[in-house]
């Protein structure tokens, strides 16, 4: 009787340890972890401005990315995902929704708009997300970002203003964090809009 009741305690031991090691990408009874990106939009200077108005298109996405799980990869080609922490919306959705608030908030065009506004606007902007991945190597996390852009000018005769691909990688962090890994990329997304309208300062600079 006492080797059955000790046996039944160490079953039960047990199963408190695997608890507690359940990993990331594990189903969890609790309900999901939402994310969004949080960052202040850059405040960026151009002396010029586009005078005709554009359109945000909703940005495509590479598989694993195209998904609200976080994505976790690891140095020997393993991807992890999670259903206990996500994003608000995939990546796609999240990069191009950002852009359209921070282009919004510039001078930069006339006037701004998502991809269902019935406005006419010449100017359309559109881009693919290849990578929005949260990289791990032993002890230390970082945030990669790679997203290609395309602003074309669809009044005839249609012409590309800009095309570029933009490849971020964030400062390291030590803790096993989805909230680390979420502020990283905010930070990855505000320099990647800072550059972009860098970029569109530069082509109106150009354009002279």
């Amino acid at each position: 009787m006492i080797a059955y009741s000790r046996q039944r305690w160490l079953v039960w031991l047990g199963g408190l340890w695997l608890a507690g090691c359940v990993s990331f990408h594990l189903p969890s009874a609790a309900p999901p972890v939402y994310y969004q990106l949080d960052y202040q939009p850059p405040g960026v200077h151009c002396p010029r401005a586009f005078n005709k108005g554009v359109r945000v298109w909703k940005f495509t996405t590479s598989s694993p990315y195209d998904r609200t799980e976080m994505v976790v990869l690891k140095p020997e080609g393993q991807v992890m995902f999670s259903s206990a922490f996500q994003w608000v919306a995939s990546p796609g959705t999240l990069v191009s929704e950002s852009l359209l608030r921070d282009l919004a908030q510039t001078k930069l065009f006339p006037r701004v708009v998502g991809a269902n506004d019935p406005a006419n606007t010449p100017l359309e902007l559109s881009g693919h997300v290849f990578v929005f991945g949260w990289e791990r190597s032993g002890a230390t996390s970082r945030a990669v970002l790679q997203v290609s852009l395309s602003l074309v000018d669809t009044t005839a005769p249609r012409r590309v203003i800009l095309r570029r691909e933009y490849s971020l990688r964030s400062e390291s962090w030590g803790d096993d964090s989805s909230a680390a890994f979420a502020r990283a990329m905010s930070g990855l997304m505000a320099q990647f809009s800072a550059d972009f309208q860098h970029d569109l300062c530069n082509c109106l600079s150009n354009s002279r």
